[in-house]
């Protein structure tokens, strides 16, 4: 699936299309996955707990700019399943996931609470804003580095979330 990712819109992909790439039977596809949605939020799930030891110490570093680059870099390592996770048909799902993981990470790796701002909110806003980010990245700006976008997103939601 991520090599059709690569080359054309998740929406546009069927499970046929899956499993002639994978070379598997219909039937296998099943066992494993209800439906080409299923095995993206496994893929999903990888990425997370992959994403989240980079995203959060954006959010926990004093160097907030190195740190939101970093996450950059590592989305660009990444980038068409990024692109289909974090903008495509099954964002607002993977969005809720993310959001989710990342505010039990933060919880017990004892991120500071930011100075005015309730820490759920912080944290809610930091993910769903950076996101937003990496979406536009991905469809109006894809020539930008990622220097520029990380420091996007520290200026846009980092630092503010940091200052309260």
């Amino acid at each position: 699936m991520l090599e059709l990712i690569a080359e054309r819109d998740f929406s546009a992909i069927t499970v046929a299309d899956i499993v002639a790439k994978a070379d598997v039977g219909y039937a296998t596809f099943f066992r494993h996955y209800q439906d080409k949605e299923g095995l993206l939020f496994d893929a999903a799930d990888r990425l997370i707990d992959e994403l989240l030891p980079t995203m959060l110490p954006a959010l926990r570093d004093e160097d907030t700019r190195s740190a939101s680059i970093a996450l950059c870099r590592f989305i660009n390592d990444r980038k068409a399943i990024c692109r289909a996770l974090f903008a495509g048909g099954a964002e607002p799902q993977v969005r809720r996931i993310l959001t989710e993981r990342s505010m039990a990470r933060a919880e017990t790796t004892g991120l500071p609470d930011p100075p005015g701002l309730p820490f759920r909110l912080a944290i809610t806003h930091s993910v769903r804003a950076t996101l937003g980010i990496l979406a536009w990245w991905f469809d109006e700006a894809p020539d930008m580095d990622c220097e520029e976008v990380g420091a996007i997103i520290d200026r846009l939601v980092i630092a503010p979330v940091r200052k309260g």
